[in-house]
């Protein structure tokens, strides 16, 4: 269980930060830039830990099983990358230029998604999450660049609105309220309080070692902060496979929630507040 919480830490959601960086006119920035390519290798390397984590919530306690899981999670994201950039990539781009993609705009979009979910499919199977799979498909078409069909970046966003209503709403539904007591109120604010103290001084302190003003250390360390629908994602597979309890897993949905409201605040009020 402290192995699932710590990795539920790991991640970085940074859909809220690049948001507020954009309303702020902040994106282009090489503070913005530095918490994006952060964030990326962060969720790459919190998928890989939940992908151990879950052999360890199996019982499969042994080195050489965690290192056979962490040499799966690096091999299907190198050979899944490198598919998807000359492969399907390349295959999609062809069909883009063919009068039946100009006919029916919206193939190319019905292809990718068959193409993340087939990579979430391999990834259930080869032992890993399907998040890792569906992540992995995303960055490989990412540089896709379309002519005549419609954006599949565009739908995606439409999917991603109804998708992500149904995952809230079934946290919602898992999540026993009557768990709620005194002690969770306290182990909630411990495991928000070290989530914020993590991030300022595990990634402000090595950017402000690095030459970055202390003012811009401060917003990539309050930047990586929100953990967000990948948190949540941990906590679901952990409570579903029965190695957290209701306590803990309520416990990892407030403390990405409360990541995730207290970055637009201290970002809009404090740190690019006018005159500060």
């Amino acid at each position: 269980m402290a192995i699932l919480l710590g990795v539920a830490l790991t991640a970085t959601s940074i859909a809220i930060t690049a948001d507020v960086l954009r309303e702020l006119g902040k994106l282009q920035s090489e503070t913005a830039k530095a918490i994006i390519g952060a964030a990326i290798l962060d969720d790459i390397l919190a998928l890989l830990a939940l992908s151990v984590a879950i052999q360890l919530a199996e019982g499969s306690f042994t080195v050489s099983m965690i290192m056979q899981s962490v040499f799966a999670a690096v091999l299907f994201l190198v050979v899944g990358a490198a598919m998807g950039v000359f492969v399907f990539g390349r295959l999609i781009i062809r069909v883009d230029e063919t009068d039946f993609a100009r006919r029916y705009p919206d193939f190319v979009f019905a292809a990718v998604m068959m193409i993340a979910f087939l990579y979430a499919m391999v990834a259930e199977m080869i032992g890993l999450s399907a998040i890792v799979g569906a992540f992995v498909a995303g960055v490989s078409l990412e540089a896709i660049k379309l002519r005549h069909s419609r954006s599949f970046r565009e739908g995606a966003e439409y999917l991603r609105i109804v998708f992500g209503s149904i995952f809230f709403i079934s946290l919602g539904v898992l999540a026993d309220i009557r768990a709620f007591d005194t002690e969770l109120v306290w182990f909630t604010l411990a495991l928000t309080s070290m989530a914020i103290i993590s991030k300022l001084i595990g990634c402000g302190v090595p950017a402000w070692l690095m030459g970055i003003k202390i003012r811009e250390s401060l917003i990539i360390g309050v930047g990586m902060m929100p953990r967000g629908e990948v948190a949540m994602v941990v906590a679901l597979l952990a409570l579903q496979s029965g190695v957290i309890a209701q306590p803990a897993y309520v416990a990892i949905v407030l403390m990405s929630l409360l990541t995730t409201l207290v970055v637009p605040i201290l970002l809009r009020n404090w740190l690019y507040r006018e005159g500060k």
